[in-house]
């Protein structure tokens, strides 16, 4: 993106999601900078303008994708406090992509330029490695690394076979990557189970309650 400026950057905004439409409905190889212009509503000439070539713009375009699905990834795992949280937020996920066959189009769309240009590899490398990041608080590299083979391999069952790939079926699969793993936790149950101790009371504190005693005694005397 070469432009800035708030107006600037609400039309490449526009662009980019112009972009990801028609890579939606057609495929990557229907993005010209025409139809492009057309889908955002914008004058011809705006991408070329943003942008210097198709290829930086299809790229900003499935950055953007990936950056507002890592966030949503992020968000179902934050705060698991059990395995079954995991368990349901991953499947929270492969609903998420079968239900809008959008969203699994274009998945398969960035692995399919991920197998042809590295630039592409390497944004398809950033998106797992972020969606593994949001479990390893929870889980070990390898068990993440399991459960996201299960939900990939799931969504892709989802969109060929339908619901012959049943939730229970996947909530099986992913409980069974879990448990292989010993050293899982959960940061939020782990401190609910801590004893409650009550703190010591300050030296200052006793002092004078201890002084306070005193002067009490010495008053009953007087009297």
């Amino acid at each position: 993106m070469k432009r800035s400026g708030s107006r600037s950057e609400a039309t490449a905004m526009a662009l980019v999601e112009a972009a990801l439409q028609i890579i939606r409905e057609s495929g990557v190889k229907s993005v010209t900078h025409r139809k492009v212009c057309s889908y955002a509503g914008v004058a011809l000439g705006s991408s070329t303008y943003h942008y210097e070539n198709l290829d930086n713009l299809i790229l900003d375009a499935f950055g953007h994708y990936v950056d507002t699905v890592s966030v949503k990834y992020e968000a179902h795992f934050e705060g698991a406090t059990s395995d079954e949280d995991l368990i349901e937020g991953a499947l929270t996920l492969v609903n998420a992509m079968t239900t809008d066959m959008g969203n699994a189009i274009l998945e398969w769309e960035l692995f399919a330029e991920a197998g042809r240009q590295d630039a592409y590899r390497e944004l398809g490398h950033k998106w797992s490695r972020r969606a593994r990041a949001a479990i390893e608080r929870y889980v070990s590299p390898k068990t993440a690394h399991m459960m996201e083979a299960v939900w990939d391999g799931s969504t892709v069952q989802r969109v060929l076979n339908g619901n012959q790939m049943s939730d229970d079926m996947i909530r099986e699969l992913l409980r069974a990557a879990l448990e292989l793993d010993p050293s899982r936790g959960y940061p939020r149950q782990e401190e609910a189970a801590k004893p409650v101790t009550a703190k010591p009371v300050k030296k200052t504190a006793k002092k004078a309650a201890a002084k306070r005693a005193t002067t009490t005694r010495r008053r009953s005397k007087a009297s």
